[in-house]
């Protein structure tokens, strides 16, 4: 299924955070610990506003709380609104 947003809206897909302890040892975190999550802009719709702030493959962050979750196949998307989005992750 491709999904493809329309209106001010993009789609995401969830990035499960992990972070490595001082020997190196990854650790998983779970996103429902947080009331944030992190997920890279997979679709984006047409619209003017969406377009000149966001590209594909942007990670962003939102509440955990926002969008409608979309679960297909074995990764977890959520399709948000332009006003749901917290932030764009600079690395």
């Amino acid at each position: 299924m491709k999904i493809k947003p329309i209106g001010k809206r993009v789609l995401v897909e969830i990035i499960n955070l992990e972070e490595k302890t001082s020997t190196g040892i990854i650790l998983i975190q779970n996103n429902e610990e947080k009331n944030y999550r992190v997920g890279n802009i997979i679709s984006l719709s047409n619209d003017s506003e969406i377009v000149e702030q966001f590209k594909l493959n942007d990670k962003i962050v939102f509440s955990k709380k926002s969008g409608i979750k979309i679960s297909h196949s074995s990764s977890e998307k959520t399709l948000l609104e332009l006003d749901e989005i917290l932030g764009v992750v600079e690395e």
